[in-house]
């Protein structure tokens, strides 16, 4: 089985750091299972950290309104991951994030996060060209829309 800090490593916004942070990082993280049915995320809750799919699937859904039915956003599985911008931001959940059947995922926790980021400061500069890089394509999408 991979150990955490290889689950780390396929998070793009993880992927540019040294393998020594990544080690760091994976002995840092946790590894939780869900059960079928049961939220990993809920819409609304802080943002709390990152997840990243050992083995199961999960469902992203969203919610515009409490009055209104939820929406399949998209499905998850092995080696794909969520959750990755609350490391930084902490905003509340987007979506809800449900396990389809057993769920393993490593979990990092934002708190365990800045605290590994004031100890190696190069963790954040390793980060910035890659969240960079979202932004700008975040801006390009958006851009396309209006063309």
């Amino acid at each position: 089985m991979d150990n955490l800090a290889d689950s780390l490593r396929r998070v793009p916004i993880l992927a540019a750091l040294k393998e020594e942070h990544l080690d760091m990082l994976g002995k840092l993280a946790n590894r939780r299972t869900f059960n079928p049915g049961e939220a990993i995320i809920r819409q609304g809750d802080p943002g709390a950290g990152l997840f990243v799919i050992i083995e199961g699937s999960v469902e992203v859904t969203y919610r515009e309104r409490p009055t209104r039915p939820e929406i399949s956003l998209n499905t998850l599985s092995k080696g794909e991951f969520f959750g990755e911008m609350s490391l930084i931001d902490g905003y509340p959940r987007s979506a809800t994030v449900t396990a389809l059947e057993e769920t393993q995922v490593v979990e990092l926790d934002r708190w365990v996060f800045l605290d590994a980021l004031r100890r190696e400061p190069n963790i954040a500069v390793a980060m910035l060209p890659i969240l960079t890089r979202r932004i700008r394509s975040l801006q390009e999408q958006t851009a396309s829309f209006y063309s």
